[in-house]
């Protein structure tokens, strides 16, 4: 379903957004996605490469979407999505997160991410 797991940097604070983010691996899995997952452990997160429309369909909580470009900066900031909503935005990537995680490191529009593989 996925791809080795990666721990998110913000470069500006040094900040940790995600312990881990997993990488939603074809077409099945970025479809897929969250769908009918109970929730995320803390501080976790899925990512798209590329992101071509995320949807919240059969979700049971909210999500935080992060959209980057090429360069891993941070484009857009899409807080507490709940289920069942579309957002068709297209971005070079797209990180899901528990809804909140965004706002409570301070990730702001210009952040780039650094993405280092993680220490299991």
């Amino acid at each position: 379903m996925a791809k080795s797991a990666q721990r998110v940097v913000i470069e500006r604070t040094q900040q940790e957004l995600a312990e881990s983010v997993t990488a939603a691996a074809g077409l099945w899995g970025s479809f897929m996605g969250l769908m009918f997952k109970a929730g995320l452990p803390a501080r976790t997160g899925m990512i798209f490469r590329p992101a071509l429309g995320i949807h919240t369909f059969f979700m049971r909580f909210d999500i935080d979407l992060v959209y980057l470009d090429k360069t891993d900066t941070v484009t857009k900031i899409r807080a507490k999505i709940v289920p069942w909503r579309l957002d068709f935005t297209n971005a070079a990537a797209c990180i899901e997160l528990n809804g909140g995680d965004a706002a409570s490191t301070d990730l702001q529009i210009g952040d780039r991410l650094l993405f280092q593989p993680t220490t299991a």
